[in-house]
């Protein structure tokens, strides 16, 4: 790399690094208000379509226009990504999901810093404030009650395995879904408790021809053939579906979906005693460009999804949860601490570390 090349890279990363550290400081907010009025249309990448929602409430309260782009999510940061390192105007704020993958490329790059709002410094939990987390969602299993109404069939991830469900459970492609990569992790990570849960459910060891149980189980699991889909609102339909037979299983949806149960008439719930997880929880993050044209205006939007007015356009369904303590749960749902008990998390470096081994796995065996 030229030396006028490495003086340039650093000098953007000093930048970054001192505007983080600025933001973590005292601020006059009645200034920044003020300043935000003055500047530029706000640009916003994201991956969910009620960002533009948000948007537009923002936008008639404060009269700051707004334009949100909505991407998929390896679109979104490579998009974030591509533009920063060329110096072209970008995204003043992304609303992304797959953190581990844009951990890497924005924030790690310092294109991209965290930056914690009022509200949030106030009353999100010290561990959901870096990176800035917007909200939870939640990701379970699914069955349909027309063929069970009085009872759930899951007993344990394991049955998954068996010849009961060849065939029969619907998953979203882990090949397209970073978030099922990084959840899997998880279960690489935890390969113990899967090992035990196994002995729980058939009493007897697990025996495997794989490195630990978690790559077990997706081995085991893509050998009984599930049904593999590139949407999670066509899991949630398919398998709540009225009159059928013999309707298929849902595994790794988000539970949001279940907002269209009324709707549709779906005859649809979620498993509340599968072993050793109900499913897993991943974070949407907030984050704003170190070099934003409109800073000030950023952050005035960043802190309005921080409060319960700007968080509305996700609290109109269960299954995803603001950090915000003052949060009531949709209706019919649990609160967030419920589901924190039951659901995995998975840990961001150990995910970085092997997501590659995750996805090797699926596509050794879903492409068999």
């Amino acid at each position: 790399m030229p030396h006028r090349k490495i003086v340039a890279t650093l000098l953007a990363l000093l930048v970054a690094l001192a505007g983080a550290v600025a933001f973590a400081q005292a601020e006059d907010w009645d200034a920044i208000e003020d300043a935000a009025q003055q500047e530029g249309k706000l640009m916003v990448y994201s991956t969910t379509s009620r960002t533009a929602t948000a948007a537009t409430n923002f936008q008639e309260l404060t009269g700051i226009e707004v334009e949100v782009v909505r991407l998929g999510e390896q679109d979104l940061i490579q998009r974030a990504y591509q533009e920063a390192r060329a110096g072209v105007e970008s995204a003043d704020v992304i609303v992304v999901e797959d953190w581990v993958a844009a951990r890497e490329l924005l924030s790690a790059t310092g294109y991209f810093v965290n930056y914690v709002p009022p509200t949030a410094r106030e009353l999100f939990a010290e561990r959901h404030q870096d990176p800035l987390v917007l909200g939870f969602i939640n990701r379970i299993f699914g069955y349909n009650t027309d063929k069970h109404p009085d009872h759930d069939p899951f007993v344990s991830v394991w049955d998954l395995t068996t010849p009961e469900f060849r065939g029969r459970v619907m998953i979203r492609d882990v090949a397209i879904t970073g978030e099922h990569q990084n959840a899997f992790t998880e279960w690489v990570r935890r390969s113990d408790e899967l090992e035990a849960a196994y002995e729980r459910r058939f009493g007897e060891p697990l025996v495997m021809t794989e490195a630990n149980a978690g790559l077990e189980w997706m081995k085991r699991f893509l050998e009984n053939d599930p049904i593999i889909m590139t949407s999670d609102t066509r899991i949630s339909e398919a398998v709540g579906a009225a009159g059928q037979e013999d309707p298929p299983y849902g595994m790794f949806y988000v539970y949001s979906k279940h907002r269209d149960i009324p709707l549709q008439d779906l005859r649809l719930t979620d498993s509340r005693q599968i072993d050793p997880t109900l499913g897993y929880y991943y974070p949407i993050v907030l984050q704003l460009a170190a070099a934003s044209e409109s800073p000030n205006a950023a952050k005035v939007f960043i802190e309005y999804l921080t409060t319960l007015e700007g968080f509305e356009p996700w609290a109109d369904s269960p299954g995803v949860y603001t950090p915000n303590p003052n949060q009531v749960p949709f209706e019919g749902d649990m609160p967030f601490w419920w589901w924190e008990d039951r659901l995995w998390y998975y840990d961001l470096d150990f995910a970085a570390a092997n997501r590659g081994i995750v996805l090797d796995t699926w596509l050794k065996y879903a492409q068999r």
